[in-house]
């Protein structure tokens, strides 16, 4: 009977949906507590790990999201996107070093000459002079960029829909105000992550 009984829990484990996340995230999962700052290193497993992290998510829509193309011990390469206004989305390529043990801190790369655009009402992609006066846009914006660091803290986990959820908290010059705290939601089922959008 109990051969039985095991049989069939392997059975029904075998058609039984697939959620939840892969073993090197449980892992962190059992290593942060709700509340808590998460240590880079952590961090940096859930960026290998994940999908797509979107931020201030709002109904499948993100104010802006990263994906993480390339994650080192000390650094990571990503893809961000958002909306540039309520007609074009832009996506453009930057690199954070890991600090301390806490912080991911932008270098000062610039990123503008990645940018890449699509019109938001068919998907089409501004070339030529078109992309170059975004561009010149998009610089003229930058003027007062400083180069800030960010922590996360963790807010909680969706197994059945594959999301972690964090605070993320920004610090310039070591000074960081709550009123720029954001929540991100990371997500790592692809199918769901590749439908996310971005609002305006």
């Amino acid at each position: 009977m109990r051969r039985l009984f095991a049989f069939l829990v392997i059975a029904l484990a075998g058609i039984a949906p697939a959620h939840g996340f892969a073993r090197d995230v449980e892992d962190v999962l059992g290593r942060i507590k709700t509340g808590k700052r998460v240590p880079i290193e952590h961090v940096a497993t859930l960026m290998r790990a994940s999908e797509r992290w979107c931020y201030i998510e709002r109904d499948g829509a993100c104010s802006w999201a990263d994906i993480y193309l390339e994650v080192s011990a000390d650094r990571a390469t990503y893809e961000i996107g958002n909306a540039w206004n309520d007609e074009i989305d832009v996506t453009f390529t930057d690199h954070g070093v890991f600090q301390e043990g806490r912080y991911i801190c932008e270098t000062g790369y610039d990123w503008v000459p990645t940018v890449r655009a699509e019109r938001r009402s068919d998907g089409t992609a501004l070339k030529g002079r078109e992309l170059a006066a975004l561009k010149a846009e998009i610089t003229a914006n930058r003027a007062s960029d400083t180069v800030d660091c960010f922590d996360y803290v963790y807010k909680g986990k969706d197994e059945a829909a594959e999301t972690i959820t964090l605070l993320q908290r920004e610090y310039t010059d070591g000074v960081t105000d709550p009123v720029n705290d954001v929540t991100v939601t990371l997500h790592f089922n692809a199918e769901k992550a590749a439908a996310l959008t971005y609002y305006y």
